[in-house]
């Protein structure tokens, strides 16, 4: 497994945003720390969503379907900032998200991690060739917004809880405009 997690330092926030300190992202994972996420949904030209498949190198929820780019928000750093450094780091993208929504997300337990995040949710668009990480991602897949939900539905045991909990509020989102 390869640790992406072990010296990254994150700010530990409160429920209202507010940050309390800096920790380890492995110290937050351990003891379930309250920390700030950015989750990215890309777009392309036809209105595809793109959704990715984590790494199964990975140390978190290995080849888990989740949102088009996900990751997180290092100590004091804007998460705009994070989110076009995630695009950038996951897909090889260059783009200029906006801001949809923020939500703390249940927590989630797997392996001998917790994950306690504070996600800030962006949109983004774009044509340019995907060329992913594989260190960080196994795989990606435009699909029709219009099959998002019924995919998430019917195979949820493939997608990571926190991109079960993303993508309803983006496509219930998506359905109102």
């Amino acid at each position: 497994m390869v640790s992406l997690t072990s010296s990254e330092s994150v700010d530990v926030v409160s429920e209202n945003d507010e940050t309390l300190y800096v920790t380890s992202l492995e110290d937050c994972k351990r003891n379930g720390l309250l920390h700030r996420c950015v989750s990215i949904f890309l777009l392309n030209s036809d209105g595809e969503l793109l959704l990715q498949r984590r790494s199964l190198q990975d140390d978190w929820l290995p080849g888990k379907w989740t949102v088009s780019s996900t990751g997180h928000v290092r100590a004091g750093e804007i998460p705009w900032h994070a989110s076009i450094r995630e695009l950038k780091e996951e897909l090889g993208i260059d783009a200029e998200p906006k801001f949809l929504f923020k939500l703390v997300l249940p927590r989630i337990s797997w392996s001998e991690f917790t994950e306690y995040e504070l996600a800030y949710a962006f949109e983004a668009s774009t044509d340019m060739d995907i060329v992913i990480e594989p260190l960080e991602v196994q795989q990606v897949k435009f699909l029709p917004i219009s099959d998002c939900r019924a995919i998430v539905q019917d195979h949820r045991e493939d997608f990571t809880p926190d991109a079960v909990v993303l993508l309803k509020l983006y496509l219930d989102r998506a359905e109102r405009q």
